[in-house]
């Protein structure tokens, strides 16, 4: 017999027969399929389970999304515009978003019309001025600050002072009295009107909407009657000022 025709008498069934009764050939049996197993594990069902419960958050996730926007959709359906621009026209005039000067000079009026005041020189910064030519110039606000200070000098007695004052902290736009200087019957005051630009909304689809709190609905409220209450007002007469407006 040739060499090729003995080598191909010792192929796989040739080791079969020969160690098919030895115990190798059980625990070889045993070791492939251990590793056959292991390969399976790692490679096919592993993955295969972690994908699994990957897709099953992501539909957790997604449905949560979808009964976000569905609740909000219902909030939004459910509001009464006319209320909602009542109260953004109230938080606007309470806390304008920009210098608003007919407001504050209103304001004031109004003050010394209901305390019995009578009103004197004002000064108040008047901000960037840009004027329309190419170059522009610009004057600098001399306070760097959100809010608009404006001193006012009054002439009256001590509690008609104190109803001004008064008048001024619970009327639109939001104010506080910073300083007052005076003697006798000629006061000065500084006041701070406070206007906020309205921030930047950044909603997503999954930011659910709420209800206002008891707390700023109460606020709310606050604000709207104190604008019925300065829109009830009898309109005063212009506000004059006994030498030139001084504004810077």
């Amino acid at each position: 017999m040739n060499n090729d025709g003995w080598i191909g008498k010792k192929g796989l069934r040739y080791w079969y027969y020969r160690y098919r009764d030895s115990e190798y050939f059980t625990l070889g049996i045993v070791g492939i399929s251990l590793l056959v197993c292991l390969f399976l594990i790692f490679n096919i069902v592993i993955p295969e389970i972690s994908q699994w419960f990957s897709i099953q958050t992501e539909v957790a996730a997604t449905q949560q999304r979808i009964s976000v926007l569905q609740n909000n959709i219902n909030f939004m359906n459910n509001l009464n515009r006319g209320v909602v621009d009542e109260q953004l026209q109230a938080v606007s005039q309470a806390l304008p978003p920009e210098k608003n000067f007919g407001l504050i000079l209103q304001s004031i009026s109004n003050a010394a019309v209901s305390s019995g005041v009578s009103l004197g020189d004002y000064t108040f910064p008047v901000g960037t001025i840009t004027s329309s030519k190419t170059s522009a110039v610009s004057i600098p606000v001399t306070k760097p600050s959100l809010g608009l200070p404006v001193t006012v000098i009054i002439t009256g007695s001590i509690d008609q002072v104190r109803r001004f004052i008064e008048a001024i902290e619970n009327s639109s736009p939001i104010a506080q009295v910073d300083s007052i200087d005076g003697s006798g019957k000629t006061v000065s005051l500084t006041i701070e009107f406070d206007q906020k630009p309205f921030p930047t909304l950044d909603l997503t689809g999954d930011t659910p909407l709420t209800e206002l709190s008891v707390k700023q609905t109460a606020l709310l409220q606050q604000l709207a009657q104190w604008e019925k209450a300065s829109a009830s007002t009898n309109t005063p007469q212009p506000v004059s000022s006994t030498s030139a407006i001084p504004l810077f």
